[in-house]
């Protein structure tokens, strides 16, 4: 039946009380209608609010009289049923996705009179209405609904227990046949539809929760709870329905096709208010003395708090722009009513009252708490209103946002449709993605890489598709960017319902040094882009990390209550740029290119893995030459610079670690001398040594210098071999324990090609154990300094062009165990000077065959490139069982001339 409203001009006064703004906690509060914060309709009383975005709200008043309330302060009459005298529970509002045409749809608890379902129609910024109603078979306590292709589909229960599937047309404004079905027992409690709208469940007032099909309400199974229920139930994001006894036990219950159900008791008593669920996924709920519980997910209470008055209307809550979860909380007392703001503590569990305002008026269970967005979803300002029953509506804006959480009001959305509803909630947060670099963990952000106003280059490119839960068709977003700052290119969602699928493919170029901070040489034109960067991991684990696998791409992200800041690390192209100088009149310059990539997945496991190699290019103009200098620059975010700077002297190559680009000059001297020296790779104790000086053509004079450092000692030179013509200068030439130097000449005549000009054979005292590998020369270095040079014929070259080369190497074999006779091989002969020694002490030159124990000793097999001479751990220089099997191990061992100095 539809009835079409006359309308009457009625001249309407309003009580309007002045509230000054108000600062409680980290919240600012103002009056909605500023600076006036109050409004009431002349003969109504018990109103129910539905808050709209913008500012604008419905009044439903308990005889079924709508009133549109504008933000401006004007108020539309949009008409009034005349036969409705109570509605106790408050309405469900329509607003389908085009037209202007708006739903509000209740239900009646009268006692004696008829009671039905009302959908009251109008046309939203214009005043009249039309209700069309429907005969319904007792009170009825709420409902749910939803709008599917114009049919809005309604679910109710009365109190002779029947349950309702009732659908409305839009087109038509008919009602359909009604489905029904009778569960024999009293419902007071609203019905519930599962996210994808294919089960409703139901709660009698005895307890008997029943899952029904939502097409034909058949059953599919239930459970019996302990206890009277008439408030409202909530559902958790994971699922689970929540619902309150009236004796105060709280039920948390799994609906699936064979329902289980645990449940806690912390309330004396609970009439009015159904539990709530923030977007921390904690629980609330509240008890008639006022008493108010929070309560994890596994029902282990958190927190508690008295408001010292009966919570007489639902909760609502909100989230603070300074982070902090709010309740706004509806009581009553001997006519007189109560809003009080508590803050939540989620981590001490923490209740705090921070505002509380008086009402002369009590606060029905139609007047429960709404919160609705003054602008878009995004914005700062959201306003809160609760109604009294001297027909009163109460409302505030605030710089929070809210619902804050997947059940945080009445009905779960701000237009109460009483299921998880996608299209209704009120409340939208963002996911910021922020890439990372690897090495230093710095974001992507446009200073970091060079980016500008005209030319925005930051972050990582990527395409995002946000997903509906009920698969209705998504939306795609393409060469969106990570590290955005720009609020309206941010992944925006709604908690709950709407995900979003984020992939990554193109890759983001950038100048981090190159050209930017160094300028290289060689060039005409600058480097336009050193680093290119790609996505690798997922930053995962914490609770607001990705919640998927680290390498997911694509990822799925779930929008939530709280905004997220999900991270993500890149692997990087890095380009060194090689300047190369020579000391050519011609050709004295070039440039060379290293491409690098650093891999985060290697480098997160062990970041010593990211290296770059950069080898010298000694040859240039047909002539040899060495590096006797190089300047390094390596990108550094936190220098002042913007690069760290490094200079090294005398190598063929450099291992850096990856941290970025990187530019290097490299300055060559002509190749007229290399100095050598050859150590053993276990070195502790006397121990041998060689020098050797190779001099290029031409050479006249040559010199090379040996300094120790950390304790080590030269105990004497075992012996010195020149080449022909070669003759030692004793006048400069000297030694010492610390210090060797040896000055030689060879005027008549000049070396005719490169030679080998000296060797010397060193015994040197390791104080402690050393071990040497490979020719980098940072170990060496620790304990040694050494320098050489060789004057060509007819040359005038600048000193730093007259250094040799330095070259260190590790000698495997210069100490071979048993060799007594120096012959480089462990044969009987050995055997013969050994044997005569086992059994006695030794001393001075006979310590040679104290041989054993040893440390990091290995035998030469099986090939004699396993031998390790380690160290000799006896102290007591007697030659013994120990020494014996050294010497077998070692007996038949031999090796060529050759390779003792390789």
């Amino acid at each position: 039946m539809k009835v079409r409203f006359r309308l009457l001009v009625v001249l309407l006064t309003f009580t309007i009380v002045l509230l000054p703004q108000f600062t409680f906690s980290a919240l600012n509060i103002s009056g909605l209608w500023d600076p006036t914060f109050s409004r009431s309709i002349p003969g109504k009383s018990g109103p129910s609010i539905i808050a709209l975005e913008g500012g604008t709200l419905l009044y439903l008043a308990n005889d079924g009289a709508l009133y549109t309330l504008t933000m401006a302060g004007g108020t539309i009459q949009q008409g009034q049923f005349n036969q409705v005298v109570n509605i106790v529970a408050p309405p469900v509002f329509i607003k389908p996705i085009s037209g202007s045409t708006r739903y509000v749809i209740y239900v009646t608890a009268q006692g004696t009179a008829q009671n039905r379902l009302v959908v009251h129609s109008f046309t939203q910024g214009s005043p009249g209405g039309t209700a069309a109603y429907i005969n319904i078979d007792g009170p009825s306590y709420g409902l749910t609904a939803y709008l599917n292709s114009g049919q809005i589909v309604i679910f109710l229960g009365t109190v002779n227990g029947t349950l309702y599937r009732i659908t409305y047309d839009t087109v038509t404004n008919n009602f359909g046949t009604p489905i029904l079905v009778n569960l024999g027992q009293p419902i007071k409690t609203p019905p519930m539809l599962n996210p994808g709208r294919t089960r409703v469940y139901v709660l009698t007032q005895n307890g008997t929760f029943s899952i029904r099909n939502e097409n034909n309400l058949t059953g599919v199974s239930s459970i019996t709870l302990g206890g009277e229920f008439t408030t409202p139930m909530a559902m958790s994001s994971s699922g689970h329905v929540y619902a309150l006894s009236n004796q105060g036990t709280l039920y948390k219950i799994d609906p699936s096709t064979s329902p289980s159900e645990q449940h806690v008791k912390f309330l004396s008593a609970a009439n009015s208010s159904g539990p709530l669920i923030d977007g921390d996924d904690i629980i609330y709920v509240f008890g008639d003395n006022g008493k108010v519980v929070a309560l994890n997910s596994s029902l282990t209470k958190a927190g508690e708090f008295s408001i010292g008055q009966q919570i007489t209307s639902t909760p609502g809550i909100v989230k603070g722009l300074d982070g902090i979860t709010y309740l706004i909380v509806p009581s009553s007392s001997y006519g007189n009513g109560k809003v009080s703001i508590l803050s939540y503590n989620l981590t001490s569990g923490q209740f705090n009252l921070v505002w509380q305002y008086n009402i002369p008026s009590s606060i029905p269970i139609s007047g429960a708490v709404n919160i609705a967005p003054l602008g878009a979803l995004m914005s700062e300002n959201y306003y809160f209103t609760v109604a009294a029953n001297d027909g009163t509506v109460y409302a505030w804006q605030f710089d929070a946002r809210g619902p804050y959480g997947i059940w945080a009001k009445y009905g779960q959305n701000s237009f109460n449709t009483g299921f998880i509803d996608r299209t209704s909630i009120g409340f939208s947060s963002r996911i910021y993605l922020i890439a990372r670099e690897g090495y230093y963990g710095k974001e992507l952000s446009s200073s970091l890489l060079s980016g500008s106003i005209s030319s925005p280059v930051y972050g990582l490119l990527y395409d995002a598709t946000i997903v509906n839960d009920d698969n209705s068709p998504p939306t795609v977003f393409r060469n969106l960017r990570t590290n955005e700052t720009n609020p309206a290119s941010i992944l925006q969602g709604i908690p709950g319902v709407q995900s979003a699928v984020v992939e990554f493919s193109t890759p983001t170029t950038a100048r981090l040094l190159l050209g930017r901070y160094v300028n290289v040489r060689g060039v005409s034109t600058q480097p336009t882009k050193d680093s290119t960067f790609t996505f690798r991991f997922w930053r995962t684990g914490a609770p607001n990390n990705y919640e998927g696998a680290q390498g997911d791409n694509p990822a799925t992200l779930t929008f939530r209550f709280n905004d997220r800041r999900v991270e993500l690390y890149t692997d990087a192209s890095y380009t060194y740029f090689i300047y190369h100088r020579y000391p050519l009149s011609a050709n004295s310059e070039g440039t060379t290119v290293v491409n690098t990539t650093f891999n985060y997945g290697e480098f997160i496991n062990n970041p010593n893995n990211a290296k770059v190699t950069i080898n010298s290019s000694p040859v240039q103009g047909g002539q040899v030459f060495y590096a006797y200098k190089w300047n390094v620059y390596q990108w550094n975010p936190d220098a002042s610079t913007g690069y760290d700077r490094q200079t090294y002297y005398y190598k063929d190559s450099i291992q850096l670690p990856l941290k970025g680009p990187g530019y290097v000059e490299i300055f060559y001297a002509q190749l007229n001398a290399t100095v050598t020296l050859l150590v053993p790779e276990f070195a502790y104790g006397p121990t041998k040594a060689f020098l050797f000086l190779d001099a290029a053509t031409n050479s006249v004079a040559e010199a090379m210098r040996l300094e120790t450092k950390l304790g080590v000692t030269i105990n004497r030179i075992e012996f010195e071999n020149y080449s022909a013509n070669v003759t030692k200068v004793d006048s400069l030439s000297r030694v010492s324990p610390n210090k060797l130097e040896i000055v030689l000449q060879n005027f008549n005549p000049p070396l005719s090609g490169t030679t080998r000009v000296a060797t010397i054979a060193l015994n040197l005292m390791f104080p402690d154990k050393a071990t040497f590998t490979g020719s980098a020369s940072d170990p060496y270095e620790q304990y040694f300094d050494l320098y050489g040079y060789a004057q060509l014929q007819g040359g005038m070259v600048d000193p730093d062009y007259l250094t040799a080369k330095r070259v260190y190497k590790a000698g495997k074999f210069l100490y071979i165990l048993g060799d007594f006779d120096n012959d480089l091989d462990v044969d009987i002969n050995d055997w013969n000077m050994f044997v005569t020694r086992l059994g006695t002490t030794v001393t001075g030159t006979e310590m040679v065959f104290n041989i054993g124990p040893r440390q990091d000793y290995t035998p030469p097999y099986p090939n004699v490139y396993s031998y390790k001479v380690g160290y000799l751990t006896d102290s007591t220089n007697n030659v013994d069982a120990s020494d014996l099997y050294i010497f077998t191990t070692m007996f038949g061992f031999a090796i060529a001339p050759a390779d003792v100095f390789q």
